[in-house]
């Protein structure tokens, strides 16, 4: 049978629809490594018949997820599993293309769990306390920096690799595969990507996204269910919170948002609760503010995020500040008297 796109067609041997189903289903697997990945990418540019077999199945693994919500499909598709002694679909009197989509179908109504609802109901968590930063490896080659006192869950499946933002921030780096979406949840809203690198933080009832490279879906919800969505590329950001309103987009500061991941604050006329709160996200011991006249001092420059004792050191020095220890975990700022 001849398949392909346009006027251009490929003869497809039923070898390579055998090979094309082992590698649809393989890669699948939220287990399947990154070496498997380029493996396959050497069989399919191998030959074109590999290419053509393969997105053949493609093509008919979306069809047969619409045909599995048919009810009469499905039951068509439960006879034919009780058929024959083994249980199996009888593909050699049919076309080969015909039996790839049959038995697809037969996928959709009985593979494992695991190929076609998330790999586990709650998912892999991952997270960091105070102080810590982890990158988390994922299994397609993507992966997470988490920074300090972060959470995530991921959770992968056949139609969409999930990750679940439940405090803190992130910094993605995604593998690009247009048929496979990843989709970080945060806050009230989603941020949808194929190959780019971009952070994402949730700082109380808002959620702030800033893509570093390649280009975003953002889409929020408010609580009456209406939807706003917008798209990024690039060295933009945006924000949105807890009413589903996208803030409008903007010019990030690429080296001030990849800062933390090098343990830096690039800060530009930060006022100073604002300069010690993030200070305090990265040390058990905390700054507080000990007198309303200090809140309106403002500040500028780098500060790596561990070094509170050059801080204080700045801060006794510049301004009319002394720094009293109450506690093993606390430090007042208090005015020069």
């Amino acid at each position: 049978m001849g398949m392909g796109r346009g006027d251009q067609h490929v003869a497809t041997d039923l070898g390579s629809y055998d090979d094309a189903e082992h590698w649809f289903v393989r890669l699948l697997d939220p287990e399947c490594s990154a070496g498997e990945r380029a493996e396959f990418e050497h069989w399919r540019s191998a030959d074109p018949q590999h290419a053509a077999a393969y997105d053949e199945i493609e093509r008919l693994w979306r069809q047969s997820e619409e045909a599995a919500k048919d009810p009469s499909i499905v039951a068509a598709a439960n006879r034919a599993l009780r058929s024959g002694p083994d249980n199996h679909v009888p593909r050699r009197w049919l076309y080969p293309a015909l039996a790839a989509g049959f038995a697809l179908l037969l996928a959709v109504v009985t593979l494992p769990q695991w190929l076609t609802t998330p790999a586990a109901a709650d998912g892999t968590r991952y997270s960091t306390v105070a102080g810590q930063q982890q990158t988390v490896p994922l299994s397609d080659g993507s992966s997470i920096l988490l920074d300090t006192d972060t959470a995530v869950t991921v959770r992968y499946s056949a139609r969409t690799r999930r990750v679940d933002l439940l405090r803190g921030q992130a910094q993605f780096t995604v593998q690009g595969n247009h048929a496979w979406p990843f989709v970080v949840h945060a806050g009230h809203g989603t941020v949808t990507a194929v190959g780019t690198q971009f952070q994402v933080r949730l700082d109380g009832d808002s959620t702030d996204v800033a893509l570093l490279r390649g280009k975003l879906a953002v889409a929020a919800e408010s609580p009456q269910g209406r939807t706003q969505e917008a798209a990024l590329v690039g060295g933009q950001g945006l924000a949105f919170g807890a009413d589903g309103h996208l803030a409008a987009v903007h010019a990030i500061d690429v080296q001030k948002a990849e800062g933390w991941t090098q343990g830096k604050l690039f800060v530009h006329d930060w006022r100073l609760p604002e300069l010690l709160a993030e200070m305090n996200r990265y040390n058990a011991v905390k700054l507080e503010i000990g007198d309303p006249s200090l809140r309106d001092i403002h500040i500028s420059g780098v500060f790596r995020t561990r070094d509170q004792q050059t801080l204080l050191q700045l801060l006794q020095r510049g301004w009319p500040i002394h720094a009293r220890r109450m506690s093993a975990t606390q430090i007042l700022l208090l005015p020069n008297r």
